[in-house]
C-alpha cells in the first residue's frame, strides 16, 4: 500500500544516512592511528582501505541495529509532529499495521547481521590478521625514515639518509639473531639499496665491514668489504598453522575446537558463540522496543521527548544486560539462558505495549 511504502521509505532513508555518518566518524577516529601504523610499515594505500574494510563487518554488527533504532525514533518523531501518525491512526490502521513497513526494514538488517555474524565477520578477522602479520613479517614493505632505528623481530636497522631514488647512506645493520644461535652480525656500510628479487628483500650495501660476534668464545672478527648483500627475509618464520582467535572462528569451529585447546579459550568459544546468535537479534528487538516507546499514550505534535528518552533508557538497559551475560557465560555455563530470557523479555513488553490501544485524549 502507499502508505507502507512511505514509511518504509522515510525510515530506510532515515537508518541509511545514520549509518554512513556513524562509519565515517569510527573511520575519521581510527584513521590517525592507523595510519601511523601503515606508513611505519610502509603499506600502500589501497591496502590501509583494504585493512579498514575488513574492520566493518565487526562494527556493523553494533552499528546496524544502534541505526535502525535512531532512524526509527526520529522517523516516527517527525510524523508525529507532522501529524501523520494521527493521520494514519484515525483512518482506523492499528498500531502494528502502522509497524509493518519497519518490521519489514528490520528483518532485512536481521538477514543481513546473520551473515555478517556467521560468515563474514570471522572471514575478515581472518583476513585482517593475516594482512597484519604479513605486513609486519614483510620486510620488503620496510619504510626506512632517515636517522630513525627500525625494528623488525632480530633486526635492527638504521639509515643517516635516504635520497629521492631509495639510495640509503651511513647504514648500520644489527642481527642480534636468536638465543640458540651462537653469534650476532653487526654490519656498516657507506651507502646501500633494497632489491627486490623473486620475494625477497635484498639489502645491497657497498663500502662496509661486517663484524661477527661469538658469544661462547666472546671473540669478534672483522671483514670489510666493497660490496655487501644481506638477505632481509632469511630470517622470515612464516606459521604453517594460525591458532585462531574466537572472533576469527566460524560457528563450526567454536563448536568443534581443535584439541589442546585450554579451558579459558573454551570458555571464550562458548560465550562468542552466543554473541553470534544474539547480536542479529539486536536489530529486530530495537525495533520494537523503538516503535512501542515511540507511539506509546498520546501523541504529541509538540514532540515526544519522554518517549524518547524512556525508549533510550530501555534499549540502552537491554544491551548492557547483554553484554554482562556474555561475561557471565565465559565464566560459567550456567548463565547461558540469561541473553536469550533477556531477548525474550524485551520483546514481549514491546510487543504488549505496541497491542494497547491509542490513549485518547483526557
Amino acid at each position: 500500500m502507499l502508505y507502507s511504502r512511505y514509511l518504509f521509505n522515510k525510515a530506510a532513508i532515515s537508518f541509511l544516512g545514520i549509518v554512513t555518518i556513524l562509519i565515517f566518524l569510527i573511520w575519521f577516529s581510527r584513521a590517525v592511528p592507523f595510519v601511523k601504523y601503515i606508513t611505519e610499515n610502509g603499506v600502500e594505500l589501497s591496502q590501509f582501505f583494504y585493512l579498514f574494510i575488513l574492520i566493518l563487518p565487526w562494527l556493523l554488527l553494533l552499528i546496524l541495529p544502534i541505526s535502525l533504532f535512531a532512524a526509527i525514533l526520529l522517523t516516527y518523531n517527525r510524523l508525529i509532529v507532522s501529524n501523520e501518525i494521527s493521520i494514519l491512526k484515525n483512518s482506523g490502521l492499528t498500531k502494528f499495521q502502522i509497524c509493518k513497513p519497519i518490521l519489514k526494514l528490520s528483518l532485512i538488517a536481521f538477514i543481513f547481521c546473520l551473515t555478517l555474524s556467521f560468515y563474514l565477520m570471522p572471514y575478515a578477522n581472518k583476513e585482517l590478521r593475516i594482512s597484519r602479520n604479513n605486513i609486519t613479517d614483510n620486510y620488503a614493505n620496510l619504510s626506512f625514515n632517515p636517522q630513525t632505528f627500525e625494528t623488525l623481530k632480530n633486526l635492527t636497522i638504521y639509515a643517516k639518509g635516504r635520497d629521492k631514488k631509495n639510495q640509503l647512506s651511513g647504514i648500520f645493520l644489527h642481527d642480534k639473531k636468536s638465543e640458540n644461535d651462537a653469534h650476532s652480525i653487526t654490519i656498516t656500510a657507506k651507502t646501500g639499496k633494497i632489491i627486490i628479487e623473486d620475494k625477497s628483500a635484498l639489502l645491497y650495501m657497498e663500502e662496509g665491514s661486517v663484524q661477527k660476534f661469538n658469544y661462547a668464545e666472546r671473540k669478534s672478527e672483522i671483514l670489510h668489504f666493497d660490496n655487501y648483500v644481506f638477505n632481509l627475509t632469511e630470517n622470515q618464520k612464516s606459521e604453517t598453522t594460525m591458532h585462531w582467535k574466537s572472533q576469527e572462528r566460524y560457528l563450526n569451529e567454536l563448536i568443534n575446537p581443535e584439541e589442546g585447546v585450554s579451558e579459558e579459550e573454551l570458555s571464550k568459544f562458548r560465550a562468542e558463540i552466543h554473541e553470534r546468535l544474539i547480536y542479529p537479534l539486536l536489530s529486530p528487538i530495537f525495533t520494537l522496543i523503538a516503535l512501542a516507546f515511540i507511539l506509546y499514550g498520546q501523541f504529541n505534535r509538540r514532540g515526544n521527548l519522554r518517549n524518547i528518552v524512556s525508549g533510550i533508557i530501555a534499549a540502552t538497559t537491554f544491551l548492557v544486560l547483554n553484554i554482562l551475560s556474555f561475561n557471565l557465560i565465559e565464566s560459567s555455563a550456567k548463565f547461558t539462558a540469561m541473553p536469550y530470557l533477556n531477548c525474550l523479555i524485551f520483546t514481549l513488553v514491546s510487543v504488549k505495549m505496541l497491542t494497547q490501544n491509542y490513549r485518547q485524549k483526557s
